[in-house]
């Protein structure tokens, strides 16, 4: 029924246990698992569109952030190697909402997103709106979203 199916990981609980269900799905009908973490990279000091502006996020911070999603794509990638599968791994950098909902979706092939319902603090989904909601509105493919209970 789902040949391949993306995970968008984000080091959250929600994220976590949308693998723990796609694992289930990708058993079931023995599909291929994508895992995607993604730096947002919006506010760094190269997307600046004033001239002579301090960066926002420093060479530093992109350095810890691409630690960071190496990190939630490696514990990733073993929890689904404890479970006697394999996936593909990537980490973009971009506008999560849209690289989940249809950039990966289209250059993967993936028929099926599973997530998690919230990954990002409350200040964030009020401010910026929640990714999994633009996701659910915008993919192209059938969106699986998974609670944390």
């Amino acid at each position: 029924m789902y040949e391949n199916i993306l995970v968008p990981l984000d080091g959250s609980k929600n994220a976590q246990k949308a693998l723990s269900v796609a694992i289930k799905l990708a058993k079931t009908f023995s599909s291929k698992l994508t895992l995607l973490s993604v730096i947002d990279n919006r506010n760094f000091s190269g997307n600046r569109s004033v001239v002579n502006t301090a960066p926002i996020v420093t060479t530093d911070e992109i350095t810890e952030l691409s630690k960071y999603s190496d990190n939630v794509i490696n514990a990733g990638l073993q929890v689904v190697k404890d479970n006697g599968l394999e996936a593909k791994t990537l980490i973009k950098r971009g506008y999560p909402k849209s690289i989940i909902a249809t950039d990966v979706p289209t250059d993967e092939n993936i028929d099926l997103i599973v997530m998690g319902k919230s990954g990002t603090g409350a200040l964030d989904r009020l401010i910026m709106g929640s990714t999994t909601a633009y996701v659910v509105r915008n993919a192209h493919v059938q969106v699986l979203v998974v609670n944390d209970d």
